[in-house]
């Protein structure tokens, strides 16, 4: 659509503005790596912060883009793009604090969360509900049609693994009374991570079904179906616990079904 030089003036305003910001956060990521290298005991904490700088930015990248298709009339992939990648770079942040591992005992890193007490229930939530908002604006930003459908299904899980590793399940089965503080909030992260766990596995089945054909996508899905089939015994969730091992099971027999094809 045709733009008029009052619009183009007022986008290029924004976008500007948009770039300062984004320059700001570059500083304070890079402040916040340098203070790490100087006190290692408190890395957990510097990943956080910028993780949630990088979020930050993401969300920018993602306006711009909005910016962009409502004042320009044109969609910036370019804008998406970074912001997907920038995802990935918070993953990587948080990795470093509570592990991506899939298909672990729910204890498995219980060292790290000693590490990070401070970052209490409620804002391991937020943190988690921000970065969730993040990619459904940014897939929303994409629209149906995109070359990036079918890498989707790895932020969701990546997010559903994150979620899980940092929640403390010592915590949950050791404070059950509804007056201990937190304890909603630990709640509440339970019920999203279990659904996240199983929505993520059926995404990576979808994946394979529609779009890869490797097992390993199976071998995926399968796995975070472990993880949440765990978490169902830890909490005495025994008809989640039936319905995670009806599909372990029918995943075991997919994936053997299609080694046995690529035998032959």
């Amino acid at each position: 659509m045709a733009v008029d030089a009052a619009t183009k003036k007022e986008f290029n305003s924004k976008i500007s503005e948009q770039k300062k910001t984004l320059a700001e956060f570059d500083k304070d990521i890079a402040a916040l790596k340098k203070s790490m290298s100087q006190n290692e005991k408190l890395s957990p904490f510097f990943h956080i912060g910028i993780a949630s700088k990088i979020l930050k930015q993401i969300n920018i990248y993602i306006e711009m883009n909005h910016l962009s298709e409502r004042m320009m009339g044109t969609k910036n992939n370019a804008n998406l793009d970074t912001a997907k990648r920038m995802l990935n770079n918070l993953f990587l942040e948080m990795e470093k604090v509570v592990t991506l591992n899939v298909d672990t005992t729910l204890t498995h890193n219980k060292e790290m969360l000693d590490q990070i007490k401070p970052f209490n229930p409620r804002m391991k939530l937020n943190f988690y509900k921000y970065v969730e908002q993040s990619i459904r604006r940014l897939i929303a930003g994409y629209g149906d049609n995109t070359k990036w459908k079918w890498s989707f299904p790895e932020l969701w899980a990546k997010l559903a693994i994150i979620g899980k590793n940092i929640t403390d399940f010592r915590e949950i089965q050791a404070k059950r009374d509804p007056r201990e503080e937190f304890f909603y909030d630990r709640q509440e992260m339970l019920n999203i991570v279990k659904e996240a766990l199983f929505n993520a596995s059926s995404m990576y089945r979808d994946k394979f079904e529609i779009s890869t054909k490797s097992s390993n996508d199976l071998v995926y899905a399968m796995k975070l179906l472990q993880d949440l089939r765990k978490i169902a015994t830890m909490t005495g969730d025994a008809e989640l616990g039936k319905k995670c091992k009806s599909g372990i099971d029918s995943y075991k027999t997919r994936i053997k079904a299609e080694e046995k094809q690529k035998e032959k």
